[in-house]
């Protein structure tokens, strides 16, 4: 699971993912989190915060 949550957090950063909508057309193509699993292992309900976790990274 840690490896997966990982390539979600590099696909937003590779990608410049700037919204929840665009997150959402990259995980039809892409074998990755969908938005409501990252939240809960990212402990929060905030997009934007997923973001800035995925920059730091």
């Amino acid at each position: 699971m840690k490896e997966i949550y990982k390539k979600s957090l590099q696909m937003i950063k590779e990608c410049k993912i700037k919204n929840e909508k665009e997150y959402r057309e990259l995980v039809k193509n892409y074998l990755i989190l969908n938005p409501e699993s990252l939240k809960y292992i990212s402990r929060t309900k905030r997009f934007k915060k997923i973001i800035a976790i995925a920059n730091e990274v």
